[in-house]
C-alpha cells in the first residue's frame, strides 16, 4: 500500500485524487465534455495542496487507460506519464470499466437485487463501450465497442441488470424494466483509480499506462471524403 495520485479524463469528466493506502486525502472532479487539458494540472496541484503532499512523496501516479474518449485518454495518459517521469515514480494504467465498477460495488445497497453489472461508456458515436461484470468485480465478457442493441444479447441470461457509466441510459433503454440504471455512477472516480492502483505498486509492469482502444479513431485522411 502507498501514496498514489489518481487521475481520470477518459470519460465525460476531469478528476484527480490523492489516496494513502485506502484513505482518500483529497479529491476534485468536474463533469466536462472538453477542456480537460486546461483543467487537469491545476486540479492536480489543488489536490496535492489540500492533502499536504509534495509530489516527490508519491509512490505512483495512476490514470484511466481506457476505454473512453480518444482526446480525453490522450490528455490523461500524457499528463500522468509526464508527471510520473518528472518525480521518478511509476505510472500505472487502470481499466476504465474496472474503475467505474469498483465505485459501484463498494455500495452493495445500490445493486441489491441485481444479478449482474453492465458498464456502458459513451463513444460519442452510435455504438457504446460495453462490459459485463459480476457482483464480485470479475469481468464476464471482454470489453467491446458494440451498438446498443447488442446489450440485449449480452444480458440475455439475467433478469435484473444494474447499469452504470455515461452510456448507461442508452444501454438501459434496450433492457427496459430489466435495467436498474445507476446514473450517479456515470464516470470513473479518481479515488477508485488510485485505490485500484495500490495492488500494482510492487509490480508496475502489470498495469501499463498504455491506452486501451476498442474502436479505431474517426479520422479522414487528406484527400479522402
Amino acid at each position: 500500500m502507498g501514496l498514489v495520485l489518481g487521475i481520470d479524463t477518459a470519460t465525460s469528466a476531469c478528476g484527480a485524487a490523492v489516496v494513502r493506502d485506502d484513505d482518500c486525502l483529497s479529491m476534485r472532479q468536474e463533469r466536462m465534455a472538453r477542456g480537460q487539458s486546461e483543467a487537469l494540472m491545476p486540479m492536480i496541484e489543488a489536490v496535492l495542496g489540500e492533502a499536504g503532499v509534495v509530489a516527490s512523496a508519491l509512490d505512483a501516479v495512476a490514470v484511466t487507460r481506457g476505454p473512453g474518449a480518444f482526446t480525453g485518454l490522450r490528455i490523461g495518459l500524457s499528463a500522468a506519464r509526464a508527471f510520473a517521469l518528472t518525480i521518478g515514480k511509476p505510472c500505472l494504467g487502470i481499466d476504465t470499466f474496472q474503475a467505474i465498477a469498483a465505485e459501484v460495488l463498494k455500495t452493495p445497497e445500490d445493486i441489491a437485487g441485481a444479478d449482474v453489472l453492465l458498464i456502458a461508456i459513451e463513444t460519442k458515436r452510435e455504438d457504446l463501450y460495453l462490459q459485463l461484470i459480476d457482483l464480485a468485480g470479475v469481468p464476464l465478457s471482454p470489453g467491446a465497442a458494440a451498438p446498443p442493441d447488442a446489450v440485449r444479447e449480452l444480458c440475455r441470461d439475467y433478469a435484473s441488470v444494474a447499469v452504470a457509466g455515461d452510456g448507461g441510459s442508452r444501454a438501459a433503454a434496450v433492457l427496459g424494466d430489466r435495467a436498474v440504471l445507476l446514473d450517479r455512477y456515470d464516470v470513473a472516480n479518481p479515488v477508485s483509480v488510485a485505490r485500484l492502483a495500490q495492488r500494482f505498486l510492487e509490480d508496475p509492469s502489470a498495469a501499463p499506462a498504455t491506452p486501451i482502444y476498442l474502436r479505431p479513431p474517426d479520422v479522414t485522411l487528406p484527400g479522402k471524403p
